[in-house]
C-alpha cells in the first residue's frame, strides 16, 4: 500500500468539529475566569502555589545550607536558594500584574534531622515542583505567563539532578 506524503497545507492533527484539537480554547470554558483579565481560576492558583512553594523553599534551603557537611554541598544549595529567590520574585511579580494585588500566602516548614534527610526531601520537592510548573505550562497560550513557569520549570530539574546527585555521594 502506498501512502501519499503530508503536504504543507494538510495537518496530521486530528479534528474535532472541523477544527483542530491545537486550536481549541484553554480551559476557560471548565473553569471559572477572573473577569477583569479573562484568566481562568486554575491559572491564578497555580501562579499563587508556585509563589508558597518558592517561599517556603528559600526558607528551607537557608537551613539546608547551614547543615551541609562540605563546600561543595553547601555551594550546591546555594545555588538553588538563588533561583528559588528569582522564581519567587517572578511569579510574585505575575501575580500583581495579572490580578493588581499582592499574594496572600503561608509557608510551609520543612522539617529536617540530617543533612542527608533534608537532601531527601529537597530532591523529592523539586520533582514535584517540575511536575506543577510543566503541568500549569500547559495550562494557558499566554506566552509571558508560560514563560515564567517554564525558566522555573527548567531550574527545578536541574536542582533535582544535582541534588540527586549528591545523595550518591552520601
Amino acid at each position: 500500500m502506498y501512502h501519499y506524503p503530508i503536504t504543507s497545507s494538510q495537518s496530521f492533527y486530528p479534528y474535532y468539529n472541523n477544527t483542530p484539537y491545537q486550536t481549541q480554547p484553554d480551559f476557560q470554558y471548565r473553569y471559572p475566569t477572573y473577569p477583569q483579565t479573562g484568566l481562568n481560576e486554575r491559572i491564578l492558583d497555580a501562579i499563587l502555589m508556585a509563589i508558597k512553594g518558592e517561599a517556603t523553599a528559600i526558607e528551607f534551603y537557608k537551613r539546608l545550607a547551614k547543615a551541609a557537611p562540605d563546600k561543595e554541598q553547601k555551594e550546591d544549595v546555594l545555588h538553588a536558594l538563588e533561583d528559588e529567590k528569582k522564581h519567587f520574585e517572578a511569579f510574585t511579580q505575575l501575580y500583581i500584574q495579572l490580578t493588581g494585588i499582592k499574594p496572600e500566602y503561608s509557608i510551609e516548614k520543612v522539617m529536617f534531622n540530617s543533612y542527608k534527610e533534608g537532601l531527601e526531601r529537597a530532591y523529592k520537592m523539586e520533582l514535584e515542583a517540575y511536575e506543577e510548573y510543566r503541568d500549569s505550562y500547559l495550562l494557558t497560550r499566554d506566552q509571558t505567563i508560560r514563560d515564567v513557569f517554564f525558566l522555573a520549570m527548567t531550574d527545578e530539574i536541574e536542582h533535582a539532578m544535582r541534588f540527586g546527585h549528591n545523595l550518591l555521594k552520601i
